[in-house]
């Protein structure tokens, strides 16, 4: 495990085990990758490091027990400087499966679902080492979507669920540093519209700004993207803008393709009709940036392929079952909103290649001098595009990482390289490098790599 620190550097993880007993073997870098310290930590037998968040001096890791034998957490309060470390047991009230875990300077935040998906988030205070159930959750089924953490330790927890009816909305609830609700709101929209996905952001005004992507009715597609704004009063302001609206939305198509589509559209808009774009979009980043608030996301959709292990010399059109093989991304789309909502421009950025059976965000944004780089890491190249808010400074170009070894013919495999966000400025790119002997012979070798990655 790879975890940036910010200028503090990057911490690598590995567990061990050793005798029948379980460590884990922590190493600390700084930001030219020399060494700064090495440290084994004993760990509960059957105890894995599942989340990590790392605030101020401390690094913090959250441990579940491998075969759910225990449903209490173990947290680590490591500080980067002098390596030393507490464990705290987070005895957990009710047994579930953690998919969310945030930090404040009071206390750690650890979201996820029961098993008849009701969602559910837990405090855990340091002052006192009391665990408590947020108020507010935990009443009907739903799925956490998001829990900003904000400066003043105050934040929001999103949740989206579908009502008796069978449109699908968000619950957007805001808690103190305390873990008090404040403020607790359903987004409302046309009852034909169901809100599928968001981001949340609280503005310095104290409004709530939420965007993401909705969809007809339960569909899980979406058809475009919304923002809300959320006045102190409780008052709600939502818009959709229809993906056919933007303007380079369709920009990762071949010039002829994108051609043709639009003309379909507004053939259809022409004569009335209903226009249905079906497409899956994952919302990462929702942030504000000078005078704007910017959103991203990543397009993809589902890859199946035919099971050979049913194709026993049957003809071509036998059946045979088809099974999941992924998710292919096709593009990442940029918005830019003014801060009451109405957006500016677009921009989007092509995504080559890349193929993973979990879903993340691969593209990653850099903003100085009020032009916006786009960057992904893919095979051992970082493909990047300069961009000023809908017009494109340069064009997408490719740069291979400096390796310090040469494998020939490396094995490709994209699902263990990544690009992070590191400090200002400045990504990590690391990974694992499989020589291509490994996928003829029996040999384990791998290479491990840590790159630091500036845009000029």
């Amino acid at each position: 495990m790879v975890v940036p620190v910010e200028s503090q550097g990057v911490l690598l993880y590995r567990s061990k085990t050793e005798k029948k007993e379980d460590f884990l073997e922590i190493q600390r870098l700084d930001t030219a990758f020399q060494l700064k310290w090495k440290k084994t930590l004993p760990v509960e037998r059957k105890f894995k490091p599942i989340l990590t968040k790392h605030l101020g001096d401390t690094q913090y890791v959250l441990f579940f027990h491998s075969e759910y034998k225990e449903i209490n957490f173990r947290l680590y309060r490591i500080d980067l400087e002098s390596a030393t470390y507490q464990v705290d047991t987070i005895f957990n009230i009710i047994p579930f499966l953690p998919t969310h875990f945030e930090v404040t300077r009071y206390g750690t935040l650890i979201g996820g679902f029961l098993i008849n998906r009701i969602p559910v988030v837990v405090l855990y205070e340091f002052a006192t080492r009391k665990t408590r159930i947020l108020p507010g959750l935990f009443n009907e089924q739903g799925e956490l979507i998001q829990i900003q953490v904000y400066p003043d330790n105050s934040f929001h927890v999103l949740i989206s669920t579908q009502p008796k009816a069978r449109f699908k909305t968000i619950w957007v609830k805001y808690y103190d540093s305390g873990g008090n609700i404040r403020h607790n709101a359903m987004l409302r929209t046309d009852p034909t519209v169901s809100l599928l996905s968001a981001r949340a952001l609280k503005t310095q005004t104290d409004e709530v700004v939420v965007a993401g992507t909705y969809g007809i009715r339960s569909a899980e597609y979406s058809s475009g993207l919304f923002i809300a704004r959320i006045t102190r009063e409780g008052d709600q302001e939502i818009r959709l803008y229809p993906f056919y609206q933007l303007q380079h939305f369709f920009s990762y198509l071949k010039p002829r393709q994108e051609k043709r589509l639009r003309q379909r559209i507004e053939h259809k808009i022409s004569r009335g009709k209903r226009t249905k774009l079906q497409y899956h979009i994952l919302v990462h980043e929702l942030v504000p940036l000078d005078d704007q608030i910017i959103l991203l996301g990543e397009a993809f959709y589902p890859v199946y392929k035919r099971d050979d292990r049913y194709n026993y010399g049957l003809a071509v059109s036998a059946y045979v079952p088809y099974i999941f093989d992924g998710y292919r991304y096709t593009h990442a789309v940029v918005i830019g909103f003014d801060l009451q909502g109405n957006m500016m421009w677009d921009n989007s950025f092509e995504i080559n290649d890349v193929k993973t059976f979990n879903l993340e965000q691969f593209v990653k944004m850099d903003y100085r001098d009020n032009r916006l780089a786009l960057l992904y890491l893919f095979d051992n190249r970082i493909r990047y595009k300069l961009i000023q808010n809908n017009q494109v400074i340069e064009e997408k170009k490719i740069n291979s990482l400096e390796l310090s070894f040469k494998p020939e013919e490396p094995e490709i495999d994209e699902d263990i390289k990544r690009l992070e966000y590191w400090y200002p400025g400045n990504f990590l790119a690391y990974g694992i490098q499989r020589p291509y002997s490994r996928a003829v012979s029996r040999s384990r070798e791998r290479y491990f790599f840590l790159n630091k990655v500036a845009y000029r």
